[in-house]
C-alpha cells in the first residue's frame, strides 16, 4: 500500500511540474526590437537600422531648447590636511553626445543612416548664436585658478543646454510587412521618439552652465 501510494504522487507530481514548466520552455517571447511594439507588427528600428526598409522619415512633432541636469565635471579639488591655502590653475573638459529615446527606452542603437534621417527631420537652428546637429559629440572646457582654504574641498559642475525634439517613424516597405507597405512608428502623430541633442555656441562650444562649489571636510 505504501509503495502504491508513493507511485501515486510521483505520477501526479511529474504532470504538475511539466505544467509548471510549460509556458517558459514553450512562450513565446517578443522578438520585435522597436519599443513598444509585438511580433504583429514589423520590426521598424531595425530595418531603418540596417536598410531593410525603402524608406524612413522622421517626423517631428515638438522641440524645444532647456537646461538640462547639472553634473560634476573631475576630480574633487582638496585641502582638506592642509594648514594654509592651495593655490590651483586646472582645466575642466565635458563632452555630451546626442542620445535617442524609443518609447522611453534608450537602449536601442542607431547607426549612422538612421542619424541622418533624424538629422532631416529635426528642425534646423534659426539662430546666430547657437546651433545644433543630431549625431555630434559636443565639448565644453573651462579653466579655474583660485584657492581652495585649508580643510575644504571644491568641485565644477556643469550644465549643458539640450536641445529636445519629439516625433514618429514613417516607414515604407517594397513589399507587404503584416499586411501593410506603409507603418508608422510608434503611432502616426505621436511623439514617441525622441532624440536629444548638446546646443553648441557660435564657436562650436557646448552652450551651458559651470558651477563652482566649496564644502567643508
Amino acid at each position: 500500500m505504501k509503495l502504491f501510494k508513493r507511485n501515486l504522487s510521483r505520477g501526479l507530481l511529474v504532470p504538475a511540474l511539466a505544467l509548471l514548466m510549460l509556458p517558459f520552455a514553450t512562450g513565446t517571447a517578443n522578438a520585435n526590437t522597436s519599443p513598444g511594439w509585438g511580433d504583429d507588427k514589423p520590426d521598424v528600428i531595425w530595418d531603418c537600422n540596417h536598410g531593410r526598409a525603402d524608406s524612413c522619415q522622421y517626423h517631428q512633432v515638438n522641440a524645444w531648447t532647456a537646461l538640462g541636469k547639472r553634473r560634476q565635471v573631475g576630480n574633487t579639488v582638496n585641502n582638506c590636511a592642509g594648514s594654509s591655502p592651495l593655490r590651483f590653475d586646472i582645466t575642466f573638459r565635458t563632452d555630451r553626445s546626442t542620445s535617442y529615446s524609443f518609447e522611453q527606452q534608450t537602449s536601442v542603437e542607431v547607426s549612422a543612416g538612421l542619424k541622418d534621417t533624424f538629422e532631416a527631420g529635426v528642425s534646423a537652428s534659426v539662430s546666430q548664436t547657437e546651433k545644433w546637429e543630431v549625431g555630434t559629440t559636443t565639448s565644453a572646457s573651462t579653466t579655474l585658478s583660485s584657492n581652495i582654504q585649508p580643510h575644504e574641498a571644491g568641485g565644477y559642475w556643469f550644465a549643458p543646454y539640450w536641445r529636445h525634439s519629439q516625433g514618429w517613424l514613417e516607414v515604407h516597405y517594397g513589399k507587404r510587412r503584416d499586411g501593410h507597405y506603409y507603418w508608422y512608428y510608434p503611432g502616426r502623430g505621436t511623439g514617441g521618439v525622441q532624440i536629444t541633442t548638446p546646443v553648441m555656441n557660435s564657436d562650436g562650444s557646448m552652450k551651458g552652465q559651470w558651477y563652482w562649489a566649496t564644502w567643508k571636510c
